[in-house]
């Protein structure tokens, strides 16, 4: 009575090539709320085609190397910050 019509039916009148493209594939990404947020936002980003920049990437790739740097080698060996750090060695 409002012009509408079944679901299914927009299946039946879409192109092929649309469909086999992937148009109706991911209708929906879950996002969460709290400590999830920030994931839920990058994984939606990535969902609509986003790229991490340089920027993101270089961050990424220092704060990997002072993670697992400082809890894979021995005190001795612990990468140096800064200069002060550098001068007590």
């Amino acid at each position: 009575s409002l012009g509408g019509c079944a679901f299914a039916r927009q299946f039946e009148i879409t192109p092929q090539e649309l469909i086999a493209g992937g148009l109706y594939q991911d209708l929906a990404v879950a996002c969460f709320a709290g400590i999830h947020r920030e994931v839920s936002r990058c994984l939606l980003a990535k969902a609509l085609g986003a790229r991490p920049g340089r920027e993101q990437e270089a961050s990424l790739r220092r704060s990997l190397f002072v993670r697992f740097s400082r809890t894979s080698l021995p005190a001795q060996q612990q990468p140096v910050d800064d200069e002060e750090s550098a001068r007590r060695i």
